[in-house]
């Protein structure tokens, strides 16, 4: 046998077999591939919730919400709390109290009684007709007794009186006047020291 007849015999049977061969692991991958196919085929549906095959799991999706359900249900404390809240009444703002402003100072009798606790009322006085007479709290009223009648003032109290820019201080040792709206009756000396005669309104004030 030549070498070229030996060669191409050779050759033949090389490619046969390796025609063989593939074939032979093409069936085998075939018939291996088959039951994984069925068992693909027949596996069941992924549940809800799964991804894929296998121990990776999600949680399940849930289902829209909207803007209602995102608010909290109130509790029955927390309504009732409510309820009595808004019936409630309403406590009023206070309401400021005015300031009394003093009136300004001035020099005339009125504002400096205020001042200094000299105030004005309304004097008579009394005299001749009465000289000799034993006064209420004491001693006898002649012409130039430095006193006063008050219905209540104790006697001894001393008062000043204010009158045409004249002061003077008299002592309550008598009672009266009795004329509805006079507050004061001075005595003779006491008139005379002020220039006062008949009814007037002067200032005065307690010295005690």
């Amino acid at each position: 046998m030549s070498f070229s007849k030996w060669f191409v015999d050779k050759t033949r049977v090389s490619v046969a077999t390796l025609i063989v061969l593939v074939l032979g692991v093409a069936a085998l991958a075939t018939a291996s591939a088959q039951p994984m196919m069925s068992a693909w085929a027949t596996s069941p549906a992924v549940p809800a919730g799964q991804l894929g095959v296998g121990i990776n799991h999600v949680e399940p999706i849930l289902e829209g919400v909207d803007t209602n359900s995102k608010i909290p249900t109130a509790s029955v404390d927390t309504t009732r709390a409510l309820l009595i809240a808004s019936a409630a009444p309403l406590k009023a703002a206070p309401v400021p109290r005015r300031v009394a402003v003093a009136p300004r100072a001035s020099t005339s009798s009125a504002s400096r009684a205020g001042a200094t606790g000299w105030t004005s009322a309304k004097v008579s006085w009394y005299g001749p007709g009465f000289y000799g007479n034993t006064m209420a709290g004491g001693g006898v009223l002649t012409a130039d007794s430095m006193v006063v009648a008050h219905k209540t003032l104790p006697f001894g109290t001393r008062v000043q009186f204010e009158y045409n820019g004249r002061t003077v201080t008299a002592v309550v040792q008598d009672r009266g006047p009795f004329i509805a709206g006079r507050v004061f009756d001075l005595g003779p000396g006491t008139a005379r020291a002020l220039g006062f005669n008949g009814v007037h309104t002067i200032s005065y004030r307690i010295l005690g």
